[in-house]
């Protein structure tokens, strides 16, 4: 299964689905040589990033429009001088915008659990003379350690308890959120934490009592594989008194697992208090709704496009 034939089937494969296979050819061999870090890249946003060997820098890379939708909310969301925390910061963009957006006067948090990862965000944000506060740790509901494998593939790992036969593996440190942050206020708080978003929530609860805005993911596969479903998910964050809304083509609609949606989704929880400031910063519109929802009883001076 795991032989080289299988390895090139695969690669085949991959080529297929690239709209660009020049580029993603390209991007392979400076990958495997080791070139790729003499190359830096930039953002519109006035931040810039090294091409290290990751999935997540190569495709980048190719593609500046990869995380586009990510990036420009973050951008849009934060002003100067306020908290933004990065779980699951990968190589850093998110964090590389937000730190640009919110200047010296502002605060970044970015937290990545893979060692060899966070080494990369490192060199990034040192790239771009930004200050950030970095920690190498994964998060969940307890302190204790975590098993990662640890293909080359970066966007292949995942926690596991014990790993596959032959695989390479290592242990991380694993805190909670609440450890990390504190009583500090947050303005906004991103998550992707490959479906333990369920299981991060629960040493957070001072920090989401502190949070006025998250931006999660929302993966029901990825959150089954992690023992839980989109429907704990939702629950717990209405639980602590968030609106629940997807992103679509510059509008907000209301989010209900209930309603089937793409796999690799992003969740908006934001408090009805602030959903209006949301929509004013950011120049995006709640959908028009077909009928009544509790959305529109709460917020009646929201305007719906």
């Amino acid at each position: 299964m795991g032989g080289p034939l299988h390895k090139l089937h695969q690669l085949l494969a991959r080529i297929q689905e690239e709209p660009d296979k020049a580029r993603f050819l390209l991007s392979r061999g400076l990958w495997v040589s080791g070139l790729c870090r003499f190359i830096t890249f930039g953002f519109p946003a006035g931040y810039r990033m090294r091409f290290y060997p990751s999935s997540m820098s190569a495709g980048l890379w190719r593609n500046r429009n990869l995380r586009a939708e990510d990036a420009d909310f973050v951008g849009s969301y934060l002003q100067p001088g306020e908290t933004f925390v990065d779980v699951g910061a990968n190589v850093g963009q998110l964090s590389l915008a937000a730190a640009m957006r919110v200047a010296r006067s502002g605060r970044v948090i970015a937290i990545e659990a893979h060692p060899r990862i966070c080494k990369y965000l490192l060199g990034n944000i040192r790239l771009n003379g930004l200050t950030v506060e970095v920690h190498n740790t994964a998060i969940g509901s307890t302190e204790g350690e975590l098993v990662f494998t640890d293909f080359r593939s970066d966007d292949m790992n995942f926690a596991c308890a014990t790993p596959p036969a032959g695989i390479a593996a290592l242990r991380v440190p694993v805190r909670t959120l609440d450890s990390i942050v504190g009583n500090r206020a947050i303005d906004l708080l991103k998550v992707d934490v490959e479906g333990f978003e369920v299981d991060l929530l629960k040493g957070a609860a001072q920090t989401i009592s502190n949070c006025r805005c998250l931006y999660i993911e929302d993966s029901e596969l990825n959150l089954r594989r992690a023992g839980t479903s989109r429907a704990e998910l939702y629950d717990r964050l209405t639980d602590h008194g968030f609106e629940l809304f997807h992103l679509r083509a510059g509008r907000l609609e209301p989010a209900s697992p209930d309603v089937p949606g793409p796999d690799d989704d992003n969740l908006i929880a934001v408090r009805p208090s602030a959903l209006s400031d949301l929509l004013a910063r950011t120049g995006l519109r709640l959908a028009q709704l077909t009928s009544p929802s509790p959305v529109d009883r709460r917020l009646p001076s929201a305007r719906l496009a």
